[in-house]
């Protein structure tokens, strides 16, 4: 279970980190990107005790490492998706308040 607990945590740091890098961070939450990392992360570490990689001894460093970079990519992809998306929203809806 100490496996869980560390994919988790890594998971959501990484998250945390990515939404520190991005300049858009403004234009949503804070938990949106952490909170998505750490759902692809959760859900990559159930998926590979699934399939027998925990108890391996040649692939468990798998469970370790990888949902950390998959919550990782999850961060990146949600924001670069979700950013410019809101910040459109964001400017149509200030034009329509800024013409009334």
């Amino acid at each position: 279970m100490i496996t869980l607990v560390v994919s988790a945590l890594a998971s959501l740091a990484a998250g945390f980190i990515v939404w520190g890098i991005d300049k858009r961070r403004s234009r949503y939450g804070i938990f949106l990107l952490p909170g998505l990392a750490m759902a692809a992360g959760l859900l990559l570490w159930l998926v590979l005790q699934l399939i027998g990689t925990g108890s391996d001894p040649d692939l468990f460093w798998l469970t370790w490492a990888a949902p950390p970079l998959a919550g990782a990519v999850a961060a990146v992809a949600a924001a670069l998706i979700v950013g410019p998306r809101r910040r459109d929203e964001d400017d149509a809806a200030l034009e329509a308040i800024l013409r009334l």
